[in-house]
């Protein structure tokens, strides 16, 4: 049997490599990671991305194990998903990926290959950096709006091409219905005959600049003729075009109807009372900043906001002392007023009316004709809940869901920040007794025992000490600022403690613990050592006959 089995895997293997390697060259150009693994989780194809992330020679990993590859912390992580696709379930979900080092996001499918009869044969699997697919849907989005913008801001508009004597070479037929003519009539006439008299010479002087390499480009406010005796007002923006030497060949004028502008000012100032009703809405509002008088402005909404009403006097320095001192760098503006950047989004507490609050602020800068910057525009709005939503969202990510203990990453989160000069110590706690309660009652009575023994190991400790259920029956507390005798007098506390009969909804339960204590003079680095001994002294104690704690 045990022949006929390997025979088989091996037979699926083969033709998994065949079948991938018809398409290897396809699969090594995805930016994605590829690997399919057999019934066994031994790998038998991976493809150039998943062997260059990881640093390894693919071919050497062929037959080797999942847990062998990818290393334990990344095994820990998806040990439980691996087994329902050998179960024959798709499992689709992110976890941090760690590869050489460093930690990203990355979502992974795995998909059961399954035979004719239902066997699965394999897992395919399929893992993607999230981080870089992030950065691809804000690039689109760029464009997009940029794409957007780019139609509000041209259409419909005049076009034409001019020559470098002022002949226009080519025209669309929006710029010829403004003049009352069809594109023949336009195409092949210069531009001073089109003009209007009284705008000529500012039209030529400029256009001149442009041939002497003074600007590259100009904007003016111009009228044209039409051949009934009318006259069409425009904003016409021309730029210089260049062949590879620098030299100009021919100038693209973009020409803009005053009417349609007209418009499109009617329908800002629509825009503009809808967003002042938006703003209504939620807390914050409007100011803008002049930045050639060093002018700061503030809507009565967003002052009644932060001061209350009444005329209060408000300026850009009472703004920035309401702000939280260590917000304020990060909330400046100064890349706008230099002409850096023509947008910014800054995020800090602001203290109200109603107390500090969280603030977003949108900032825009407005440039004149020159393209200098002359006003900035921005809005701010209260995002306190938000920000709050945040922070228990990424509460809870560090706590364990049944015990509300902290969890192995809340522990390392909590341990990093670290305490300097403070000594510490360390206890790795292992249950006695505790597969006993789980095969007698069940999971869910072995739910309550956890559940009892964080309630239990709170009350042992003191409120400045760190409790971690790391998984299953194991929990590591870490003890502030303890001396050597705290730190065996909470242990010996511990075990006591556990030894008391638990009442569960099933009844009297029994369970004990076993403890490795570990002491530091000073906060060490990282949890690695001080875990890695303590775990030594929990192996002693429970070589002892358990119920007790040694030291690491």
């Amino acid at each position: 049997m045990a022949g006929r089995s390997n025979r088989k895997d091996t037979d699926t293997g083969t033709d998994v490599m065949a079948a991938v390697s018809e398409d290897a060259r396809i699969l090594d150009l995805l930016p994605a990671l590829i690997g399919y693994m057999d019934a066994d989780l031994n790998l038998l194809y991976v493809n150039k991305t998943y062997a260059d992330l990881r640093n390894i020679d693919r071919h050497a990993v062929i037959g080797k194990q999942a847990r062998e590859v990818v290393g334990p912390e990344n095994y820990a992580a998806i040990r439980d998903k691996l087994e329902l696709a050998r179960a024959g379930t798709p499992v689709s979900f992110d976890y941090d990926l760690m590869s050489k080092g460093q930690k990203r996001r990355v979502m992974a499918h795995y998909l059961p290959d399954l035979a004719e009869d239902g066997r699965v044969r394999g897992v395919l699997v399929h893992v993607s950096d999230l981080g870089q697919r992030q950065a691809d849907l804000s690039e689109r989005a760029e464009e997009s709006q940029a794409l957007f913008e780019n139609a509000f801001r041209n259409s419909p508009i005049g076009l034409a091409l001019v020559d470098t004597s002022g002949i226009i070479l080519r025209t669309n037929k929006s710029f010829a219905d403004m003049l009352g003519r069809t594109v023949e009539e336009v195409t092949g006439i210069g531009f001073g005959g089109i003009t209007h008299p009284d705008d000529i010479d500012a039209d030529l002087f400029l256009f001149r600049q442009v041939l002497a390499g003074h600007r590259d480009s100009y904007r003016i406010d111009k009228r044209y003729l039409k051949p009934d005796g009318g006259v069409t007002e425009t904003n016409l923006s021309v730029t210089a075009m260049r062949n590879e030497a620098g030299e100009i060949v021919r100038f693209i004028s973009q020409i803009v109807d005053v009417t349609e502008q007209k418009q499109a000012q009617r329908a800002m100032s629509e825009i503009n009372a809808q967003l002042a009703v938006a703003m209504d809405a939620v807390s914050g509002g409007f100011w803008q900043f002049d930045i050639g008088r060093s002018d700061f402005r503030i809507s009565d909404g967003l002052k009644t906001f932060i001061v209350g009403p009444g005329p209060v006097p408000f300026d850009l320095s009472s703004y920035i002392q309401r702000m939280d001192p260590q917000d304020r760098a990060g909330a400046g503006f100064e890349r706008l007023v230099a002409g850096h950047t023509d947008r910014e989004t800054a995020e800090y507490r602001l203290q109200t009316v109603t107390g500090e609050r969280w603030m977003r602020c949108e900032r825009k800068l407005l440039r004149d004709d020159e393209g200098r910057p002359i006003k900035i525009m921005g809005v701010a709005f209260d995002i306190s809940r938000e920000r709050e939503q945040l922070r228990l969202t990424q509460e809870q990510a560090n706590r364990d869901s049944l015990t509300g203990l902290l969890n192995r990453r809340g522990l390392e989160a909590a341990f990093a920040l670290g305490r300097s000069n403070h000594a510490c110590g360390v206890l790795a706690i292992d249950l006695d007794g505790f597969k006993q309660v789980n095969d007698r009652h069940g999971h869910e009575a072995g739910d309550e025992v956890l559940t009892e023994t964080a309630r239990r190991l709170k009350t042992a400790v003191r409120e400045t000490d760190l409790i971690c259920r790391t998984g299953g029956d194991e929990f590591v507390v870490v003890l502030v600022d303890a001396d050597e005798a705290l730190m065996d007098a909470i242990s010996s506390r511990i075990i006591e403690l556990m030894q008391t009969t638990m009442i569960i909804s099933y009844g009297e339960v029994k369970v004990g613990c076993s403890i490795g204590a570990v002491w530091y003079p000073a906060w060490p680095i990282s949890l690695k050592e001080p875990q890695s001994r303590a775990d030594a002294g929990l192996y002693r104690a429970k070589a002892a006959g358990k119920n007790t704690w040694r030291a690491g």
